[in-house]
């Protein structure tokens, strides 16, 4: 099943998050908005309240984005400059130093995951200038796209090393890099940082042309709709999308897909059907997280929107064990479609596995890396757990009596996989089919 990633923020902090957690399998803080000390006060509440709940800190890259105070007016017509270094009351003041552009002639450049258009005149001098295309209300801390354009991979290093050090403190337990361009930074990231969980976000074009080595090194992908549209169009969107997915599912990487998924739920009680054909269409994908933004960090109607998306994609679990078979042989022929518990104590078992599309899989490891990383899967529960040296039967029973109502959630069979000595080309240790009526 497709699980639910909330993005907290001012309408759903403090007293809002007991809500919040307890209709989403993984909580999101957006470190481009707010204070460090925001986020950590957040975090602290939220591990007072489940200690056990995921957290994925999103930490900013190399983007610029504008740094005025307060909304400024933009007329269409109007002649706009960007600029990181440059102090003039005539160029609006960006975070980071402007991307080099590729060999791509570029016609327009825009704000806002490609909310507001500019027509694109030069860029030179480190300032950027554009003819906007439209009247619009610039708000703080728009993120800038350049199609095709290419961020400094030195520069863009630096700022994650250093925001990295920066919440040291914090207890979360996975970071979202922005803009990842390459592998490199990656492996690199992960050598200094060993309890952590990296996700990429592939967001432009050369991310998406190194797809393959970001998504072999990386624990999981977050394909940002907006900035990666903005960057390479809005009608190359849909094949991007889908060529990412495919490559992540080719090596069993989880997939989360942001930037308005239910916008039209900000302002209303009811999704519009573009919205709910976009769901569908990610569903039928089997992406592992739809990540919700403005939805539940801004907006006012963020309770009954987190509300309908539990209650939609429950429907779909429904409708999904309502066209399994029922007997053992074939259960036995259809084994994605039934639940498979996984004993494996180095996880070696499972990374086999764990490319195919189950229906449901819960995983019992020693691999403590593993057991957070195995969650990230729309399709999978994991759980950190010592094997003991002696007792093995009594260990297997009392686990799958301890989970039992998860075990057998939605279906009353199951089937039990133990690797517990595994070893170089080794089958499993044992197999075991078992009944909900057994516990």
């Amino acid at each position: 099943m497709t699980k639910i990633l909330a993005t907290v923020g001012p309408v759903s902090s403090n007293k809002n998050l007991k809500y919040l957690l307890e209709r989403c399998d993984i909580v999101r803080f957006n470190m481009s908005h707010n204070s460090v000390e925001w986020h950590n006060e957040n975090i602290n509440k939220i591990k007072r309240i489940d200690p056990k709940k995921f957290i994925l800190v999103d930490i900013p890259g190399a983007k610029p984005r504008t740094l005025n105070i307060s909304p400024i007016k933009i007329k269409k017509g109007q002649k706009i400059i960007f600029s990181h270094n440059f102090k003039s009351q005539k160029i609006i003041p960006i975070s980071n130093p402007l991307p080099k552009l590729s060999k791509k002639r570029i016609k327009t450049f825009s704000i806002s995951d490609g909310s507001y258009l500019f027509k694109f005149i030069n860029l030179k001098n480190k300032k950027l200038t554009g003819i906007s295309l439209q009247d619009f209300l610039l708000l703080p801390k728009k993120g800038l796209n350049i199609p095709y354009s290419i961020c400094d991979d030195k520069f863009q290093s630096k700022i994650y090393k250093k925001f990295i050090k920066k919440i040291d403190n914090i207890k979360y337990d996975c970071i979202g890099l922005s803009f990842v361009q390459h592998s490199k930074i990656i492996k690199t990231l992960k050598q200094q940082n060993q309890s952590k969980i990296f996700i990429s976000k592939i967001e432009n074009y050369l991310g998406y042309s190194n797809r393959k080595e970001i998504i072999n090194e990386s624990d999981a992908i977050m394909i940002d709709r907006g900035d990666l549209a903005a960057e390479i169009g809005n009608e190359k969107l849909t094949e991007f999308s889908s060529n990412i997915i495919s490559d992540c599912k080719k090596v069993g990487k989880p997939i989360i897909i942001a930037t308005e998924n239910l916008n039209s739920l900000i302002s209303n009680l009811t999704p519009s059907k573009s919205d709910i054909l976009n769901l569908d269409y990610f569903i039928s994908k089997k992406v592992d997280y739809i990540m919700l933004s403005d939805e539940t960090a801004t907006s006012k109607n963020w309770r009954n929107t987190l509300k309908w998306l539990k209650y939609y994609l429950n429907l779909k679990i429904k409708k999904k064990i309502s066209n399994r078979f029922s007997d053992i042989p074939e259960i036995l022929k259809n084994l994605k479609d039934y639940v498979l518990v996984v004993f494996s104590k180095k996880g070696f078992f499972y990374k086999k596995v764990s490319a195919n599309n189950y229906s449901n899989l819960i995983l019992f490891t020693e691999n403590h890396i593993l057991s957070k990383v195995a969650n990230l899967k729309d399709n999978v529960e994991a759980f950190f757990t010592k094997f003991p040296k002696k007792n093995l039967d009594k260990f297997l029973y009392g686990n799958i009596k301890r989970y039992k109502k998860l075990i057998f959630k939605n279906n009353d069979k199951a089937l039990i996989i133990n690797v517990t000595f595994p070893r170089k080309k080794s089958r499993a240790n044992t197999i075991i089919f078992v009944d909900k009526k057994d516990f």
